[in-house]
């Protein structure tokens, strides 16, 4: 989990580096290469602005010379850190190498894509959310590559489905009877209501452009044809701010019929005027929001099980509470925090474009990406394609097809990138270990690999120079070698030692128990509950004694037999802020009474406890903080004893002048 944190923060900082950062600001022709040599390694001068630069976009106390000095103390000590990995061959290995090379293939998808193409798929996306498509669909299942048989005997029936809907033949009928949709038995090919990017974009793109009341045109995906009936279109609805008060199903019958009794009496409190938030905090089975008044996201149509969306849409005002409400998960009442409306095309751009990466929109990318390469790049091809394909044979569909190497032709060349030159024996390559039974005719299979060999090469070729062609590229790769490293020998030298070495962390707390100390305390049970008597009940018990024999447990079994409201029971030891009626009365031994929310409230307080040392067990997790960061300076200490550090005055002046405000 540690190790995700630490290159996800790396990621993110990759994602925010503002595309100026690659220069080196102020002019200046006389430019020193080298800023430090650390253990033989040089950091020249550009690659620390980079790196200060990016760090610091939004730090508004930065770019002082003070500042620069102490982020250059801390890149000295990352440096070294680095040089002892490398001293220790830790960017050698292959488990190195695996997780590298993932994390560069992250990093080259910004620089593999076509910029203009992704603007007009932005706007044309965010223009499609303002409006909400309801509609039908019918499909006819065909595979992406089947046979051209299957494919016009698919076609021609959703034709002849499509000629018999406009003939006035009830869509939903021809949905149950004909739709290769399993739903569509149950919803007539039904979809509801929907928005970008929530379909395949070829149906998105059917729905959206088909009017209301209409059927599409035969529309392919890669399921199969489809036709689209529009049934309605409406403005955005924007999105939805609720919070909610769960109660779980359980499997039988009479765990459901309780869960639904509870949904309604929280529902009748919830109406009656008893505070939201305490509601939710005590009775929510939702523990992800319980305590936060059962807060969720903003969520659009199509975010939410449906009957949970239409019945926090109909809510009108902040305020209001729906009826109860099931879904697949359980019992619901929603209450309206807030409605959004659509947000402006700024704020939604980033979020699209992130959408559109992994969405089928990405295939138009690569078409007119590869049309950019190919000038670019020099791309040539010449005339001697037109000859490949008579080399295709009927093994080539079953997959196990193989070339001669004493083919006369393998040296013949096929094309040009740059300057390098791809022959028929890369070709014939490549057609061997990419082939895979197909139901093409060999010579039209047999083109289709020889398109994609000139793409994928394309792209590879791309790949290799994009150090060459990009600076932010160049430092990023570098920055994520040397994060992983760096994350390697943390884990070796600080992180686990911290945890592994008891007998230093004991040594560590007794050294410094001056920081860990407990506030005043209290020993205390909070009885809560909507009705008086049974506190004075509880209150006779603790007076006879009595109350030691009752459990939490048993006290909530006998009151909440009638209403799950009646008693909630909390226990423990309270400092100030930890619990609302605790910080409202004295802090005394003994039993005293509040009304608090709309509730009762007895607390029995049995002991005062005085500001004291934390126990070790009691604070485990944030002593091992602080010895990891303690083992961490030491370890540091000796680097620099064991690495020598030196600083090219002419480049630390050159950084002040290229960086100082």
């Amino acid at each position: 989990m540690k190790h995700q944190l630490f290159l996800a923060l790396l990621l993110l900082a990759a994602c925010k580096a503002p595309s100026d950062i690659s220069g080196t600001g102020k002019k200046n022709n006389n430019q020193p290469k080298e800023l430090l040599n650390v253990a033989g390694e040089p950091v020249p001068t550009d690659e620390f602005i980079y790196v200060y630069k990016k760090n610091n976009v939004n730090n508004d106390s930065a770019f002082t010379r003070q500042d620069i000095n102490e982020y250059l103390d801390l890149y000295i000590n990352f440096k070294l850190k680095v040089a002892e990995a490398k001293k220790r061959g830790m960017d050698t290995t292959e488990a190195f190498y695996r997780e590298f090379s993932t994390y560069r293939e992250q990093l080259k998808k910004p620089y593999l894509t076509e910029n203009l193409v992704t603007e007009k798929l932005i706007k044309e996306a965010y223009e499609r959310y303002k409006t909400e498509v309801n509609a039908s669909h019918i499909l006819i299942a065909v595979d992406e590559k089947a046979s051209a048989e299957d494919t016009l005997k698919a076609y021609n029936k959703i034709v002849d489905i499509r000629k018999r809907a406009l003939e006035g033949t009830d869509f939903a009928e021809l949905a149950a009877e004909y739709s290769d949709d399993p739903s569509a038995r149950s919803n007539g090919g039904n979809l509801g209501y929907f928005t970008s990017f929530q379909m395949v974009y070829p149906f998105e793109s059917a729905a959206y452009d088909t009017d209301k009341g209409a059927i599409s045109q035969p529309v392919r995906t890669r399921f199969g044809y489809h036709l689209v009936k529009v049934l309605d279109k409406r403005p955005s609805q924007g999105s939805a701010e609720v919070s909610h008060i769960m109660i779980r199903i359980q499997s039988n019958k009479s765990d459901s019929l309780a869960a639904r009794n509870k949904i309604f009496e929280i529902y009748d409190q919830a109406n009656g005027g008893v505070n939201w938030d305490d509601l939710a905090r005590q009775f929510s089975e939702d523990i992800n929001t319980k305590n936060a008044g059962g807060k969720l996201r903003p969520f659009k149509v199509g975010q939410m099980p449906y009957s949970f969306q239409e019945a926090a849409f109909n809510l009108e005002e902040p305020g209001d509470i729906s009826d109860p409400v099931m879904t697949p998960y359980g019992w619901h009442i929603i209450r309206l925090e807030k409605k959004i409306p659509l947000e402006s095309f700024e704020e939604m751009e980033p979020s699209i474009k992130s959408r559109i990466d992994r969405d089928s929109r990405a295939q138009l990318n690569r078409k007119f990406l590869i049309s950019r390469l190919k000038k670019e790049n020099s791309f040539k091809e010449t005339a001697f394609k037109n000859q490949l394909w008579s080399y295709a044979d009927s093994s080539l569909i079953r997959g196990s097809w193989k070339y001669s190497t004493e083919n006369n032709v393998l040296n013949e060349p096929l094309f040009l990138i740059g300057e390098r030159t791809y022959t028929v024996k890369d070709f014939f390559t490549y057609v061997q270990s990419k082939q895979k039974p197909a139901s093409y005719g060999p010579e039209v299979y047999m083109q289709v690999l020889y398109n994609n060999f000139i793409e994928d090469t394309i792209i590879s070729y791309e790949e290799d120079h994009l150090e060459d062609k990009y600076i932010d590229y160049k430092m990023l790769v570098k920055e994520y070698k040397e994060g992983i490293l760096l994350f390697e020998l943390m884990e070796r030298e600080v992180w686990n030692k911290a945890v592994q070495d008891t007998v230093g962390l004991k040594q560590y707390f007794d050294d410094n128990l001056a920081k860990y100390v407990w506030d005043q305390r209290v020993s205390a049970i909070v009885y809560n509950s909507d009705n008086n008597t049974v506190l004075a009940d509880i209150e006779q018990l603790i007076n006879s004694g009595d109350s030691l024999y009752l459990s939490k447990k048993d006290l909530e079994r006998k009151y909440n037999n009638k209403t799950a409201l009646t008693l909630q029971v909390e226990e423990g030891l309270f400092e100030r802020g930890d619990h609302p009626v605790i910080d409202k009365i004295k802090w005394e031994q003994g039993i005293q009474r509040i009304n608090w929310n709309g509730r009762y409230n007895l607390v029995l307080i049995r002991e005062v406890l005085p500001a004291s040392s934390k126990e070790l067990n009691e604070i485990r997790g944030l002593v091992i903080s602080d010895y990891q960061n303690h083992l961490e300076k030491q370890w540091v200490e000796k680097l620099k004893e064991k690495y020598t550090v030196e600083v090219n005055k002419e480049g630390l002046n050159y950084i002040y002048d290229q960086l100082e405000k």
